[in-house]
């Protein structure tokens, strides 16, 4: 009865209902949702070393605000520091039956990816990986490309020594901007020094000594591509 379905008496009904709210009865949320096959729930997993930064919390507002608007709860699971990590935590929402999963992975490759969607029920999103097999699964940029619009840009500004401030190079996002900014520089003659890519990008304090690291070499910086982490020196 409580569940809507069956005829009763208004009279039955009220006695029960009263009942209830005497005795604080609570439905079973994991039993109505077996029965119902909905948890009206998004999953979303981020690594923990990615939740520094404007980026990040400027996703997760986002995500918060499309799972409120269309009714929903949204469960965030941690994938922490490795691909095995990663995993738990999809496991972990897929257990709990989210109806849909947002990863935005850090260690798992395209293929393992491919692999996940292909062996799951559940709608599942992937977020800045270009799958193979997937393709309407995921939601990618081209990060190599964008890095070398961003280099050639300043190279025909006429600048020549320009800094690049590498991240941890176990980020797939960080080695794919590295490779366009060394490809616009091989591109157009310019030999790269190691001088001009300190490590240091995607967190404020190594982003700053790379910063330091780039101004001590002597570099007369003329701007500053914060988002990129690409600095132009002055020739």
């Amino acid at each position: 009865m409580l569940s809507g379905n069956g005829y009763v008496s208004q009279e039955t009904k009220d006695r029960v209902f009263k009942a209830v709210a005497e005795s604080g009865y609570r439905p079973n949320l994991l039993a109505r949702n077996l029965a119902t096959k909905t948890t009206q729930t998004l999953g979303l997993v981020v690594t923990n070393t990615l939740y520094h930064g404007v980026y990040f919390s400027e996703l997760l507002y986002h995500v918060a605000r499309m799972t409120e608007d269309k009714g929903r709860q949204l469960i965030l699971a941690d994938g922490k520091h490795s691909a095995q990590e990663e995993r738990e935590a999809i496991q972990y929402l897929l257990d709990l039956r989210c109806d849909a999963i947002i990863i935005y992975p850090r260690f798992l490759t395209v293929d393992e990816m491919d692999e996940i969607v292909e062996n799951h029920s559940q709608p599942i999103m992937v977020l800045n990986r270009r799958l193979r097999r997937h393709a309407s699964h995921c939601v990618w940029s081209d990060q190599k490309a964008s890095a070398m619009r961003v280099v050639e840009r300043l190279i025909a500004l006429g600048h020549r020594d320009i800094a690049f401030i590498t991240g941890s190079l176990d980020s797939p996002t960080g080695v794919e901007r590295l490779a366009g900014y060394k490809d616009a520089l091989a591109g157009h003659g310019i030999a790269l020094t190691r001088r001009l890519s300190p490590k240091g990008a995607g967190r404020r304090k190594p982003g700053r000594r790379g910063w330091r690291a780039c101004v001590s070499a002597g570099l007369p910086t003329a701007r500053w591509w914060r988002a990129m982490t690409i600095w132009p020196s002055g020739r």
